[in-house]
């Protein structure tokens, strides 16, 4: 189905000197609205995000900051709108997610990627997930889940958590992209300054990395080969609190929007933290 959405307005025609485009809205994201947008044969892809997307608590301009670091990571952009959170980017042809990717290697893969990122200047800005779990909470007039001990946890995994290096804070399948010449991490929303353990954690976490040999490929290849015997303890805390993170979003984004995908989101997180 093609569609015209009105946020297109928005942008700046003269990019692409013509007022004649065609929009196809994909199914893929979770928070935002895909497109593929074709003008004279060319494609390119638009992020769009959602209605509350505000309560996300996002802030535009720090991407904005991100994406001049994380060029050589991220898919090329066309147009960034600041203040509407509208990104549009070219489209690669043939790219597999990390789902779709039957790569043996493809989780050393995602550690290059995940390395390069974390070598990079960190910003000032922090994504601070104990203060984000607080915020989603305080937004919640239902709550559909629940975490035993949450309290003491997280007290306790305060204690060890160093946030020093530029994460990107949000390693879903979708974010993941390879081809045959060359892989992406996209979608610099939530990049921040964070503890580098919360990214391994989102990773094993959002993508049900649970079996020891992929975890160890991973680890091999982010550590060269020189592995902290403890960092799978400390990754598995992280992943815990990921768990009540995302959790507390999900709930928070069923209530707002009503779509089904969130409450899914919401009661399989809370179904991993316990386990």
């Amino acid at each position: 189905m093609l569609i015209y959405p009105h946020e297109l307005r928005k942008m700046d025609r003269r990019k692409f000197n013509t007022t004649k485009y065609t929009l196809e809205k994909t199914d893929k994201g979770i928070s935002n609205h895909n497109y593929i947008l074709t003008i004279n044969d060319t494609k390119y892809m638009v992020r769009v995000p959602k209605k509350n997307h505000e309560s996300l608590g996002l802030q535009h301009e720090h991407e904005k900051e991100i994406l001049t670091l994380v060029s050589d990571l991220d898919v090329p952009t066309v147009l960034f709108d600041e203040k509407e959170g509208i990104k549009v980017t070219h489209y690669i042809e043939d790219v597999k997610t990390f789902n779709e990717c039957k790569d043996k290697d493809k989780f050393a893969r995602c550690a290059n990627l995940m390395k390069s990122l974390h070598t990079k200047k960190a910003p000032l800005f922090i994504f601070n997930p104990f203060g984000k779990i607080e915020f989603y909470k305080s937004q919640i007039k239902e709550c559909i889940v629940s975490f035993p001990n949450e309290e003491n946890f997280l007290e306790a995994l305060k204690k060890e958590y160093k946030p020093n290096t530029l994460c990107h804070n949000d390693f879903v399948q979708g974010n993941i992209l390879y081809s045959n010449t060359k892989d992406y991490l996209i979608d610099y929303e939530y990049a921040a300054k964070n503890d580098y353990r919360f990214d391994i954690a989102s990773f094993f976490s959002e993508n049900n990395i649970h079996y020891i040999d992929q975890r160890d490929q991973f680890y091999q290849t982010y550590f060269d080969g020189e592995i902290d015997p403890m960092i799978d303890v400390q990754v598995q805390a992280f992943e815990r609190m990921e768990d009540i993170l995302w959790g507390y979003w999900a709930n928070m984004l069923y209530e707002q929007r009503g779509e089904q995908i969130y409450f899914d989101i919401a009661k399989d997180k809370e179904k991993d933290y316990r386990g």
